[in-house]
């Protein structure tokens, strides 16, 4: 199969995005056509969006540029000091790779067969729409979409619906394409052992499911991998998705004012305080400002998670079983699925 990759954690490495690598690589090694095109920094809790007015720029580059150890550095062919080779710099304290431009073929092979792409300004949704109809006119057409795999589980409606990695996965149906959201379920830092395993578990189920599409009432698939030695014999299970709400305000939290730096474009802040009232200034009154950054305090998920139900995402990989949730592009679910899966 060609295989589109993309995710919404952007380049390797150990902080935000550490399975991407060792997945493209297990599913080179089993005989698929891989492209990967990725946002070149993390996009996380951004659903399917495409941002309005903004260019994109789409860089190919050896992916063996962008791997970095556990220290940080860059293992790559080039001088890890040799930012102007495939290295990666600090952008709006994001990391953002700087690809070798010296090199007029832009699409020479490397390591694991061909270049990535990164993309600038790019979402997930971006990334497929260019993955599928604009990066690639030398390789046949895609014929599945796997985006991820994602740093953390995005199981329940609460992370599903904000999931950079599922709206990549989304925006491949409505360009005709059938698509799975694929992620890695902990955040904490996995040895290569259980790195591995859930990759090669992982490509042997993307594999039957894609040869096992039914012919109606499923457009995607949403997967959760639990991160653990004995993934590859743990039980796949059909779920569907926990509802779950928010109970309180627990994505954003006020700050004071005074702590936050100067922006150009907001005129007057400088002499505003947090949650200070209205002002008189030439005979107008000024409107009251009060400034709230992300802070997610997550007790709520996890309080739905502790109390979810046999047979819902979030319980299973909980329970250290595969979860996988047979979707339509719509959130609804897809009836006619039920009990374990086996390959």
């Amino acid at each position: 199969m060609h295989i589109l990759v993309v995710n919404d954690d952007g380049p390797p490495s150990q902080k935000c995005s550490p399975y991407l690598y060792p997945f493209v690589k297990t599913l080179q090694d089993a005989g698929h056509l891989v492209s990967v095109v990725i946002p070149d920094s993390s996009r996380s809790w951004i659903g399917k969006a495409h941002i309005i007015g903004e260019t994109l720029k789409a860089t190919y580059v050896s992916p063996e540029a962008l791997l970095k150890d556990s220290s940080g550095s860059v293992q790559s062919n080039h001088a890890s000091n040799d930012l102007g080779s495939g290295g990666l710099q600090k952008r709006n304290g994001a990391s953002s790779a700087q690809p070798d431009t010296s090199t007029p073929d832009s699409t020479r092979d490397c390591g694991t067969g061909h270049p990535w792409v990164l993309v600038a300004n790019g979402t997930p949704a971006a990334c497929t729409q260019l993955g599928i109809y604009c990066l690639f006119p030398e390789r046949p057409p895609v014929d599945l979409v796997v985006s991820g795999p994602n740093h953390g589980r995005n199981a329940s409606t609460i992370y599903t619906l904000a999931s950079g990695t599922v709206g990549g996965a989304l925006e491949a149906v409505t360009c005709g394409k059938k698509s799975i959201a694929l992620s890695f379920a902990s955040k904490e830092k996995q040895p290569v052992e259980i790195i591995q395993a859930a990759a090669r578990l992982s490509v042997k189920l993307i594999e039957h499911i894609a040869s096992h599409w039914p012919a109606e009432g499923v457009e995607l698939y949403n997967i959760n991998v639990p991160m653990r030695l004995d993934v590859e014999d743990r039980p796949i299970v059909y779920t569907r998705t926990l509802p779950n709400t928010w109970s309180k305000c627990s994505l954003y939290g006020e700050v004071d004012a005074r702590t936050i730096e100067p922006d150009n474009n907001d005129v007057g802040d400088k002499d505003r305080h947090e949650g200070s009232a209205p002002t008189e200034r030439g005979g107008q009154q000024e409107p009251r400002t009060r400034h709230f950054k992300w802070a997610p305090e997550l007790s709520d998920i996890q309080r739905s998670v502790e109390c979810s139900q046999v047979g819902t995402d979030a319980y299973t990989v909980m329970n250290g079983c595969i979860s996988v949730t047979p979707l339509m592009a719509n959130f609804s679910h897809a009836s006619g699925f039920g009990g374990e899966l086996k390959l």
